[in-house]
């Protein structure tokens, strides 16, 4: 699963994570499971995009990682 969180950095959503804020991501799929996700509830493996802007509609990816729901991070 691909979800775009708005942050300015994977430091910024672990920074979150870490103090136990909600943290939201979409998956703009056009094959079925598009949403929105809080990563705090994930039980699986996602690739993380980071953006903050879109660019003609569409979320910009400026940083990408993966999120571990055993360490509760985007590494």
């Amino acid at each position: 699963m691909d979800l775009y969180v708005q942050a300015k950095s994977k430091k910024e959503i672990n920074e979150k994570l870490s103090k136990g804020n909600k943290v939201y991501g979409e998956n703009y799929s056009m094959f079925g499971g598009g949403g929105s996700y809080c990563l705090n509830e994930l039980n699986e493996k996602a690739t993380i995009k980071v953006f903050s802007k879109y660019v003609n509609g569409s979320p910009y990816a400026k940083a990408y990682g993966t999120f571990d729901p055993k360490k509760n991070k985007v590494l």
